[in-house]
């Protein structure tokens, strides 16, 4: 592995596309750096943290998406795991081929290059719960919103508009995230439009306190003076 001439092709190719950013250069260097760790072996086993620190990204969301750019890009080939457990893989592409054809070195058409780890197969396939729980955390969302997401699209079918089948469900997701200050609205519109009733401090024995019971004899006299009045008339 001639890495020199890797980085001087990478570097190439990076200057050429337009598109390219201080965190996708910072990135793939630190990609670079586990390559070198693991002996230029491919797939290298990443962390996030581990990446993050070295690349000097302090969000997990800017972090995911530019792992996906480079991979969009054709730098990289990433392997996502949904395994907390287990890490995710990379294969970095080798640039180092003094023969490389300058098309290789041209950046990737973002219309005909397919992103693998952000959209679904054509055929559309329920996603697990915690794959979604998994998506939701990456992109700085607890498990609750994931369950509310989940729950949701689960009970109308996976259906868009309630008509559609839907294609992916990651960019479902997204919609979702971009709607939740607008289901916060609504979810206060409708409190604050609801009465306001409260029950605490009212004292429901105090007018049973306040009645005097009525005596026997006091019932006894009223009636013998009712009786008495029927007579007379």
């Amino acid at each position: 592995m001639n890495y020199i001439r890797h980085q001087n092709n990478v570097f190439l190719k990076m200057d050429a596309d337009k598109r390219i950013r201080s965190t996708h250069i910072s990135l793939y260097l630190a990609l670079f750096r586990i390559w070198n760790r693991n002996r230029f072996i491919n797939p290298v086993i990443i962390s996030r943290i581990e990446i993050m620190k070295i690349a000097k990204i302090g969000s997990p969301n800017t972090y995911t998406q530019v792992l996906r750019d480079l991979q969009r890009f054709g730098f990289i080939h990433y392997h996502p795991s949904f395994d907390p457990a287990k890490g995710s893989q990379v294969e970095l592409i080798p640039f180092d081929n003094a023969m490389v054809k300058s098309e290789q070195l041209k950046p990737t058409n973002s219309h005909t290059e397919r992103n693998i780890s952000d959209n679904e197969d054509e055929h559309f396939s329920t996603p697990e719960p915690h794959h979604v729980n998994i998506y939701f955390q990456e992109k700085g969302y607890d498990q609750k919103e994931a369950e509310r997401f989940f729950n949701y699209h689960q009970s109308n079918g996976w259906l868009v508009g309630g008509r559609s089948k839907m294609k992916d469900w990651k960019a479902a997701a997204r919609n979702w995230i971009l709607n939740i200050p607008n289901f916060q609205t609504s979810s206060k519109l409708k409190n604050k439009n609801s009465p306001d009733i409260n029950f605490s401090g009212q004292k429901y024995d105090e007018q049973l306190k306040t009645q005097k019971p009525c005596s026997i004899e006091s019932t006894k006299t009223k009636s013998f003076t009712i009786s008495k009045r029927v007579k007379s008339i």
